[in-house]
């Protein structure tokens, strides 16, 4: 069957929107279970942004589903198949997940009429999806572009009245203005987990995992200016906080209606204020119900008498885990990438009351970043060795498409002089001295038994050489994914 050379948007047929399905392919072959690369063995994160979705349209009356290759190792043709009955498919994309995801909305355009929409991480900046059969593409936040989409294919909206999207017209690629972002986190649905298997998703890189297992977020932006993030691009600086009861009620729900055990905060970070923070946990520790999770903090979200008076109260409503992004522990080399030189100080002020209330403590470091040299590198991994950490992540620098870095240097390789393979040796070096040396092996082996003495026996044989890859026992480059965070690892955040 020859492709349509007319796009959906070009076709201006006012069509019936009765059922949208969203995909998310995984980032290898369809085959992964049986590559070298067995990170999906180990981490399997629900897709919030799609859930999302599901709950924006379903409040529309449209009837939604997610299919997820991460999960589901399914081929195209299954996929071809599912989606005939469906009117409209919305693929979420990264830079990783590109390729794939062309290559599918190609195919689809030659089986079928399907209205193929594509938002996420890669579509915030491209507009080449365009020429690769897709009708529109959703630059930014989805919610309300997606209901509006929506709304244009049905006949109540004028292709001018669009905005956040690109298309084809009469030939021409035409980017609409930008969607405004939602004011009011609160008044977004909570997203629609009924459209996954939840207990399909784990995450064994974190100690204190139990499933049922969900992402969350009770946050979207971040006032930081970090020069190799995309947020300071794709949310101008803004941190946009829903209520804590807001947050709340949303537990409130998830706890009884699937069982869940763990919440995992996917905030860039959670909690600016330290208010905020001792609010929510107040408002959990009154619930009947006992629930665990685990969330990002900038290193000077807490200060002085903060720290041991949230920390504890944090402990106390079920956080387990903390996630930082240091980078370095160069003051000069933070200046170079607008951080600031007070971070490594106060960090370790953090860790050292975090490690007595027995949390797990992740933090992150860059190799290769702006003014990095050999000193300076040796300097941040003696300042991982001796933060009492319980996990570590050391990582080469990518720059990512939209950060302010991106401005500054054509590639990696300008932004620091010593050799890109270099620089991954080092990573691995490094990850080697931390995770060798008894002391941390020791509070590795003290969290694990104090948050969960099964967790061992969780993780299955087919998960360990990723693990074991991951923390430096695998000559084998950590690969970022998604818009202005490491996503392979909870602990590998980049605030």
């Amino acid at each position: 069957m020859e492709i349509k050379q007319k796009t959906q948007m070009e076709e201006e047929t006012v069509r019936h929107i009765q059922k949208v399905a969203f995909v998310y392919l995984s980032v290898q072959s369809t085959s992964y279970v049986l590559t070298d690369d067995l990170g999906y063995a180990a981490l399997r994160r629900p897709q919030l942004g799609l859930q999302y979705m599901c709950a924006v349209l379903e409040k529309k009356g449209i009837q939604t589903n997610i299919y997820d290759q991460s999960v589901h190792n399914f081929s195209f043709n299954w996929l071809a198949e599912q989606l005939k009955d469906y009117d409209m498919v919305g693929f979420s994309c990264s830079d990783a997940q590109e390729g794939k995801v062309k290559e599918y909305c190609t195919k689809l355009k030659e089986k079928s009429n399907i209205i193929t929409v594509i938002g996420g991480p890669s579509t915030f900046w491209s507009t080449n999806f365009l020429d690769h059969h897709c009708d529109m593409v959703i630059h930014g936040e989805a919610e309300i572009t997606i209901s509006e989409i929506v709304d244009y294919y049905e006949g109540k909206l004028k292709l001018v009245d669009l905005k956040g999207v690109s298309y084809k017209h009469n030939g021409e690629t035409i980017k609409a203005p930008p969607q405004p972002l939602v004011q009011n986190l609160d008044d977004l649905p909570f997203p629609d987990r009924s459209k996954v298997d939840i207990t399909a998703y784990h995450d064994y890189f974190l100690f204190g995992m139990r499933k049922p297992y969900i992402t969350m977020t009770a946050s979207r932006g971040c006032i930081y200016r970090c020069s190799y993030c995309s947020s300071p691009t794709l949310w101008n600086l803004k941190d946009r906080r829903r209520s804590v009861d807001n947050v709340i009620a949303e537990i409130d729900e998830v706890v009884p209606k699937y069982g869940i055990k763990y919440i995992a905060f996917q905030d860039d970070i959670f909690g600016i204020t330290p208010d905020w923070i001792q609010d929510f946990c107040a408002k959990l520790i009154a619930k009947p119900y006992k629930v665990r999770w685990m969330c990002i903090i900038h290193p000077l979200t807490l200060k002085g008498d903060d720290i041991v008076k949230t920390l504890t109260l944090m402990r106390k409503a079920g956080c387990d885990t903390l996630s930082f992004g240091l980078q370095s522990a160069d003051a000069e080399v933070l200046k170079n990438i607008a951080r600031y030189p007070s971070e490594p100080e106060n960090l370790k002020k953090v860790l050292h009351e975090a490690n007595k209330l027995k949390f797990v403590t992740g933090v992150a470091f860059i190799f290769g970043l702006p003014g990095d040299t050999y000193e300076t590198m040796k300097k941040t991994k003696e300042f991982a060795l001796t933060s009492e950490a319980t996990l570590v992540n050391f990582f080469t620098l990518t720059i990512l498409r939209g950060s302010p870095m991106e401005k500054q240097f054509k590639s990696e390789a300008e932004a620091c002089s010593i050799p890109q393979e270099e620089l991954l040796q080092l990573t691995q070096q490094a990850s080697k001295e931390f995770y060798t040396n008894p002391k941390v092996l020791a509070r590795i082996t003290t969290r694990i038994i104090r948050n969960n003495p099964s967790w061992p026996f969780k993780v299955s044989a087919t998960c360990l050489p990723s693990i074991l890859g991951r923390i430096g026992f695998a000559h084998k480059k950590k690969t970022r994914q998604g818009v202005g965070r490491v996503e392979e690892t909870a602990f590998a955040e980049t605030t």
